[in-house]
């Protein structure tokens, strides 16, 4: 026979007496009611957490009514939600309008009614998220013309074309504003609330179309007057601003006065290097810890502002590049070895063929270099290289459409490398950079390339290199073929006597960190360690 199992019971002494949760006093219950607000700020006010503990028993439902201030209730309306019953059923508590992109959703004409409802109180409203064709979104602002007293968070996202918000937009008053996205909405008409809104904190302006270019001169104007503005983020649609609006509208025609954003960390852009340049060369930002310029393809990138704008940054002083070419642009990272110590900068330019990357990145770094610059830079000591490339590669004979030239033109940036970690997909790029190129006297053919062991510059290109890390996937076989297009390069620089230590790092999703191998390279006898 089995023996019993013993049973565990809770037992009430009088050295440990039991305790429930409803012995807690109410200041006590109510400091486990605010723990548990800001532990799941996401649920709470999302999913409206006070739901759970306000339908638990009748003296936590009178306790979180007693504390709405310090719990910070709200009324969420969204896709679904009976807003007319819910707001007519309720004390008057905040409202949060969320029918935000990230939804996902699709609206019904109850949706409509609801929020059109919600609309009427603005007054209590402290969050609103649109997400909407233009006809719809329209429709809703065209009702949003009293003041907003109480408004935190506005996102408004036209997810067709431009969207004109009408004048009366807010009564052009919202004076506790601290967030505002527009996504491909128009500036026009928004000085009134801008102007009033002194609390901004983050200022989003994405896809902003053609005929709703705005001049720096006119941004600048706007966010002046904004004291606490940490996020400034800016992106164009297109290339071409709105007939009229050519070069000179960038630049101011008197003289030039820069203004101070004190709290500024996070400058994100994307657009020509016309603007931006303008832009820069106008404002400084002490506090600035994250720069994002994405820029629009054009043969020729001069950008002297944003190379001063990070020579201004004192102690980003950066010790590693990584230059990444991906499938429809390209992306320079700048950082120290201790990066949590530096402000965080990308460089990227928007193009999808290798040769057009190759030479945005080389103009880039060589006015980085003070190669370029009227006031020369103090040259980034780069000791660590990173050349990646997006694994899926496009049309071979693209690699050999990529002038020499320009590659050597980007490693000449470069000369203080100890260290360079390079993709197997750009290796034969790189060792035909390294070779001499020999042009013929008549103009009978191109110019032709001299052998490997004939031609290789060790005196202007990557003098200082001594570490080669070949970046792979799990094709071995690519991985074989940069190792004996390496073989050649190799034996020069040890007969040079600059010997170079060539290790492999694996790509693949399976290798969880980067690990060291011997390569035999086949036909020179040499081992990589």
């Amino acid at each position: 026979m089995a023996p019993r199992k013993k049973r565990y019971r809770h037992t009430v002494s009088k050295y440990f007496p039991l305790t429930t949760i409803d012995t807690l006093p109410d200041d006590i219950l109510l400091e486990v009611f605010d723990r548990y607000r800001l532990v799941s700020a996401g649920d709470w006010s999302r999913l409206q957490g006070w739901y759970k503990l306000a339908h638990t028993c009748r003296r936590w439902r009178r306790l979180v009514f007693a504390s709405s201030l310090r719990l910070s209730l709200q009324l969420r309306c969204t896709f679904g939600t009976p807003v007319v019953d819910m707001i007519s059923h309720f004390l008057p508590y905040p409202l949060v309008l969320d029918y935000g992109p990230r939804l996902l959703k699709t609206w019904t004409t109850e949706d409509e009614h609801g929020l059109l409802f919600a609309l009427q109180l603005l007054s209590r409203v402290k969050e609103i998220m649109l997400s909407a064709s233009l006809s719809t979104l329209t429709e809703m602002t065209a009702v949003m013309v009293e003041a907003a007293p109480m408004l935190e968070h506005l996102t408004l996202h036209s997810q067709s074309t431009e969207l004109v918000l009408p004048k009366s937009f807010l009564n052009g008053n919202a004076p506790q504003l601290r967030h505002l996205i527009l996504t491909g909405v128009s500036l026009a008409g928004l000085s009134p609330l801008l102007s009033s809104s002194t609390s901004l904190v983050s200022l989003v302006l994405e896809r902003v179309p053609s005929r709703a270019y705005f001049s720096p001169d006119s941004l600048i104007a706007l966010i002046r007057s904004m004291p606490h503005l940490h996020t400034l983020s800016i992106g164009f649609l297109f290339t071409i601003p709105r007939p009229g609006f050519g070069s000179e509208r960038l630049f101011a025609s008197g003289p030039m006065i820069r203004v101070t954003l004190p709290a500024l960390t996070q400058l994100i852009y994307r657009g020509v290097s016309a603007y931006i340049e303008a832009l820069l060369a106008r404002i400084q930002t002490p506090l600035i810890q994250d720069i994002d310029i994405t820029l629009f393809n054009q043969l020729t990138l001069r950008v002297p502002s944003i190379c001063r704008f990070i020579r201004d940054l004192e102690t980003f002083r950066p010790t590693r590049a990584r230059i990444h070419f991906a499938e429809t642009s390209a992306h320079l990272v700048m950082s120290l070895s201790q990066p949590s110590e530096s402000p965080d900068v990308s460089l990227s330019v928007s193009c999808p063929r290798l040769d057009f990357q190759v030479s945005a990145m080389a103009q880039i770094c060589s006015c980085l270099s003070g190669a370029d610059t009227v006031a020369v830079l103090l040259p980034p000591v780069i000791e660590e290289l990173t050349l990646g490339f997006h694994q899926g590669s496009p049309p071979e004979e693209w690699h050999d459409e990529v002038d020499p030239a320009l590659w050597r033109a980007l490693f000449a940036q470069f000369w203080q490398a100890r260290s360079l970690r390079i993709h197997v997909a750009l290796v034969g790029d790189f060792e035909r950079a390294l070779r001499r190129l020999r042009q013929e006297a008549t103009d009978e053919g191109p110019t032709e390339p001299v052998g490997i062991g004939e031609g290789l510059d060790l005196e202007l290109l990557l003098p200082k290199l001594r570490t080669l890390v070949l970046l792979h996937g799990d094709d071995d076989d690519a991985l074989a073929s940069a190792s004996k297009v390496l073989g050649a390069f190799i034996d020069e620089r040890n007969r040079a006597g600059l010997p170079i230590n060539v290790v492999t790092q694996d790509l693949s999703p399976l290798s969880w960190r980067p690990r060291s191998t011997a390569l035999l390279v086949s036909g020179t006898g040499h081992s990589f360690q």
